[in-house]
């Protein structure tokens, strides 16, 4: 019998080596003792062929859909439209023309392309594109939004083309996000003169990525390293940096530390329509420690300033975005394409050649766990083999495989999982036949349930990827692998789990952790199943607001919580795992659930 084997695997990151981005160091720091791990569920070089579509479709091995995240067409006079989107084996291709619908701020509207990405990222993560921006006079953009729409961050938003009007607005890349209230629509943009990014001897982007027919590219780059502390890069170079309540921004080589102003708690804006800053200091290197000085000195958030998301920052999961638009503020300043604009095709075009994603991990943390199918500690079954020359009930040690599987069969394996993380499970399979699936879980509880195919025969062995991951604690853990399907199902050599991201608990309580008193007292018990107790003393509110987030921040339960008693909670319908909870002015708390 063969014995549980760990071992260090390949970064994910090494994958990235046949991409077109490799060439490019990533230019973030991933923070002391991390490394950059590549997401290809998001990262795309656009080497393939995706044609135009009437309707709404997925492409590029379903990482992203032709459309906006709703079924909102537009800003201003823009149509968003399926077939104003392809991939033409090299580049990200999005095209304008003219829309004659008049039903948008009364006057000819624009058809063009938008494509949303069907997995969301959240912070700590590094995003960078080749982007090369259209050349008429519509902004384009690269940005990430929140499924509810109130947080957005903008890597690039661009408007090219300096006809029209636009040629005070074509020499800039805006560098900025958005905290949005949705009803009544309320919009918190930084809006300083040093969000504006121009490159010395550009005059128009448009002009610049054009190039006469030859188009260039400029790379726009965005680490997001927590709810309240942003990096943008332009070509690899860092160009500026908006930290809790201050901005730190380089024009012509020396560093700006800046911080948002307030008057009768509104913000100060110039006769031009800039937000008004206060200088803290320069240098010519960029210093952190600088902004951090110019942020404790501020009163005002430069992330959040009117707190419209409830002093938590950009904190939650959002999707890629690439778009063209044509926004109101330029169309009623007369900032608009022409017909010959709309119809020249060498320059209605944004392309984007590559987008990578990256999180950080831990340098050391790269691990999997192989266990051999016959290590099994206990088996059960309801289907009797015997007579056809099996063991009865359950699965069959032959000696390095299972045989004689049948569906209803389970086997128990006690496995050692070296750290917390989300894990991929890969099987060693076999199979004569489809119709046969295969089970993830612990105890009765299933947790993903994967197809198997046909792999030639009982003795062919293949590499099956489960259906999902699975999020596992440090420590020993029971699992059980269990058949369904066929009644005779498949054979097993062995089974294989592979860290592939840390749990996020650290990206979810970086930087609100220091809200308060932590609650490992006030929950319980912990770990859990069914439902917890929560018991709060505060003498000033009746309720607190709690939320529990899995471990991609995404919020799987909300409950105004009565204070000054012990109150239960149910948690019946989430699944065991790693979970957070965070309760209103208090620190956030793992939580398991069993």
């Amino acid at each position: 019998m063969k014995k549980i084997m760990l071992f260090a695997v390949l970064s994910a990151a090494m994958l990235s080596n046949a991409q077109e981005w490799s060439n490019y160091p990533i230019p973030a720091d991933p923070g002391a003792g991390k490394k950059w791990v590549i997401q290809s569920n998001v990262s795309d070089d656009f080497n393939y062929t995706f044609n135009e579509e009437s309707t709404k479709a997925n492409f590029g091995d379903d990482k992203w859909y032709n459309f906006y995240h709703n079924a909102w067409d537009g800003p201003g006079t823009t149509y968003w439209q399926h077939n104003h989107v392809s991939v033409n084996g090299d580049n990200l291709v999005i095209r304008a023309s003219r829309n004659t619908s008049t039903t948008k701020m009364g006057v000819p509207g624009i058809n063009t392309g938008c494509i949303t990405s069907n997995s969301k990222v959240i912070y700590p993560v590094f995003i960078e594109a080749s982007i090369s921006v259209s050349d008429i006079t519509l902004a384009s953009d690269i940005w990430l939004l929140s499924g509810d729409d109130t947080q957005e961050i903008d890597m690039i938003e661009c408007y090219g083309g300096e006809d029209n009007n636009n040629a005070y607005y074509a020499q800039f890349i805006h560098l900025s996000h958005h905290s949005f209230i949705r009803d009544p629509f309320t919009d918190y943009q930084p809006k300083d003169a040093y969000s504006w990014w121009p490159k010395s001897g550009v005059t128009s982007w448009g002009d610049y990525c054009w190039n006469s027919g030859t188009r260039r590219y400029v790379r726009i780059g965005m680490n997001w390293k927590s709810p309240f502390h942003f990096e943008y890069y332009i070509d690899g170079e860092l160009e500026r940096v908006v930290y809790q309540n201050a901005f730190a921004s380089k024009r012509d080589g020396t560093w700006y530390y800046t911080y948002p102003t307030m008057s009768n708690d509104v913000l100060v804006f110039d006769a031009n329509g800039n937000q008004v800053v206060k200088q803290y200091a320069t240098s010519a290197q960029y210093s952190f420690a600088t902004l951090e000085a110019a942020s404790k000195a501020s009163s005002v958030n430069a992330i959040d300033a009117y707190y419209f998301q409830y002093g938590y920052g950009m904190h939650k999961e959002m999707d890629i975005i690439i778009n063209m638009e044509s926004q109101n503020w330029h169309v009623s300043a007369g900032r608009t394409p022409s017909d010959a604009d709309l119809s020249d095709a060498s320059k209605n075009k944004m392309l984007v050649d590559w987008i990578r994603v990256y999180k950080p991990e831990d340098i050391s943390t790269a691990s999997s766990v192989t266990i051999e199918a016959e290590s099994f500690t206990n088996t059960g079954g309801s289907y009797n083999d015997a007579p056809s020359g099996g063991t009865g009930y359950g699965v069959n040690n032959a000696g390095s495989i299972i045989n004689y599987v049948n569906s209803g069969d389970w086997a128990e394996y006690s496995i050692s999982i070296p750290e917390e993380g989300t894990y991929e499970i890969n099987y060693q399979i076999a199979a004569p036949a489809t119709g046969a699936t295969i089970h993830f879980g612990m105890g009765t509880e299933i947790w993903n349930t994967t197809d198997v195919p046909n792999t030639g025969g009982w003795g062919s062995y293949q590499t099956l990827k489960a259906s999902s991951v699975a999020n596992f604690t440090a420590g020993t853990h029971l699992i059980r692998i269990s058949a369904g399907g066929n009644t005779w199902a498949w054979n097993l050599n062995n089974f294989t789990l592979t860290k592939v991201t840390a749990l996020k608990s650290s990206s979810i309580k970086d930087d609100m952790q220091e809200k308060g008193e932590e609650m490992n007292d006030m929950i319980f018990p912990n770990p859990a199943t069914g439902y917890i107790y929560v018991h709060i003393e505060d003498l000033v509110n009746t309720q607190l607001l709690s939320k529990i987030f899995d471990t991609a921040g995404k919020v799987m339960l909300t409950q105004h919580i009565p204070t000054n008693t012990k109150y239960q909670l149910d948690i019946s319908k989430l699944t065991k795992g790693v979970y957070f909870i965070e309760i209103e002015n208090h620190k956030i708390s793992k939580l398991i659930v069993q």
